[in-house]
């Protein structure tokens, strides 16, 4: 069973906040749900964050972008669906 993270200690709760909570490999283009804390792209990716009001809220044209293969963004994703591409989904 999940914890809440104001039960976590401050360094589990650091560990979750860093995507210890688990990962989602992701290679469809259906949209993706959930409290993403980094995305990994395993190759060239293109990543639609529209519908993510976290994302679309602090940067204007992040509707699509491309992640390099091998590359780490990191940021709050509630939603975002994959156009082309896999990448791993980590959960925090």
């Amino acid at each position: 069973m999940a914890k809440s993270l104001h039960k976590f200690t401050v360094a589990e709760a650091q560990n979750a906040g860093m995507g210890q909570a688990g990962s989602v490999f992701i290679d469809d283009d259906g949209q993706h749900t959930g409290d993403f804390v980094a995305i990994t792209a395993i190759e060239d990716s293109v990543v639609d964050v529209s519908d993510c009001t976290n994302i679309a809220n602090t940067m204007e044209d992040a509707a699509d972008f491309t992640i390099p293969a091998g590359l780490t963004i990191y940021g709050r994703f509630e939603v975002f669906s994959l156009e082309s591409g896999k990448v791993i989904a980590y959960r925090g």
